[in-house]
């Protein structure tokens, strides 16, 4: 297997993600079998694949986006109470900022979409659910490595895998979980498709959806907050931009509406996912095929070959965002009157398969960033 790159997201976005001889399926597909041991069959039903895509937009939008944006808000308040009472015991306190959040953030993702009874099991334990929760994203990236052996020279990661598999046995339906966790669980075990799953693979696509939904979010929560701290202008701007949306208490910083109103805050995060994220888009080639860019060049691909666009390196021109695309700025995606729109990034994918958990995404980093306060 061939990996090719190809830095033309014109050719990448008007050709390559609407030819039918490349698609990302067998690849996704791939890293759920090779990494988590799923059962393929239960991967490549065309149906269940196309009802799982209507969850998502369904259940990830409107009123459903609303509850989860609650949910998350509510978890990391009382973490950070919780928090706060330790300390109570113990002045000096010193943690590593993103493993410290990033297990917040986990927790408040699962809220959201587990519900309290699940996620309260989960509190207090040995190993930690965060520990575990490293070990299963590890074990995801072992599946791009044939590395021999492995069983052997990962045991321990494949065994915290199984184990952060296994807390998802004990998720019971109509306890508080999210309508999307209900809709997929009462999938998987109605009566036309439950014989495709064992009990492990449904475990395992659930551990996957919390995965899913933190792995990338929880590190750019923690980006966002670090450039803020490290970029007083941009702090007192979206101080302000606070004041002004949430006036009094009684304005929720959860709401849909106060949330879509932070421009400000919305444009720091975009700017800080610029700089950090390793974003890049890929597509297999499913037979022998051609692409033909805009300049007329052709790339010829096999069969399995991997075509990769890599987005971040759009993200750090300098012919696109100035003359320092290293540096922050923090208002670079306000839109201004009279001004050109700031280039698009591809922080959430493209096409078919932009990720349809964005707009929580990016809610719950917003909430991250207000809830940690680093105004005060």
């Amino acid at each position: 297997k061939r990996w090719v790159y190809l830095f033309d997201e014109q050719t990448y976005l008007t050709k390559v993600i609407k030819s039918s001889d490349l698609s990302i399926d067998d690849f996704l597909t791939d890293i759920l079998v090779k990494g988590l041991d799923i059962n393929r069959k239960c991967l490549t039903d065309k149906k269940i694949q196309e009802l799982q895509v209507k969850q998502f937009h369904h259940y990830l939008v409107g009123d459903e986006l609303e509850i989860l944006n609650k949910l998350v808000h509510d978890s990391l308040i009382q973490s950070m109470k919780f928090d706060a009472n330790l300390l109570t015991n113990n002045k000096n306190k010193i943690v590593n900022f993103f493993d410290f959040f990033g297990e917040f953030m986990l927790f408040a993702g699962a809220e959201g979409l587990f519900g309290h009874s699940f996620t309260s099991k989960q509190q207090n334990t040995t190993p930690s659910f965060y520990k575990l929760f490293q070990d299963f994203d590890e074990a995801y990236k072992l599946c791009f490595m044939n590395i021999p052996f492995r069983s052997i020279l990962y045991k321990t990661i494949l065994h915290n895998r199984n184990e952060f598999i296994k807390k998802f046995s004990f998720l019971k339906l109509n306890n508080g979980e999210s309508k999307l966790i209900n809709a997929r669980e009462e999938l998987y075990r109605s009566n036309e498709y439950k014989h495709l799953f064992r009990e492990y693979d449904i475990n395992g696509l659930q551990a996957s959806m919390l995965w899913a939904a933190v792995s990338n979010t929880a590190p750019m929560a923690c980006w966002s907050v670090v450039d803020l701290l490290l970029h007083p202008q941009a702090l007192e701007a979206v101080k302000q931009e606070l004041n002004e949306n949430i006036s009094s208490s009684s304005i929720l910083i959860y709401d849909k509406d106060v949330l879509s109103n932070l421009k400000i805050l919305e444009s720091c995060i975009n700017e800080s996912m610029r700089r950090v994220r390793n974003a890049t888009s890929t597509r297999q080639a499913m037979v022998d095929t051609t692409i033909e860019c805009l300049d007329k060049t052709k790339i010829g691909l096999r069969k399995g070959d991997m075509l990769v666009y890599p987005a971040f390196l759009k993200n750090l021109d300098p012919n696109l965002f100035g003359s320092n695309p290293y540096g922050y700025k923090y208002d670079r995606f306000v839109k201004k009157p009279n001004q050109a729109k700031a280039p698009s990034i591809m922080i959430f994918g493209c096409g078919t398969h932009t990720c349809p958990g964005r707009f929580w995404a990016m809610n719950e980093i917003k909430i991250f960033c207000t809830t940690v306060d680093p105004f005060s």
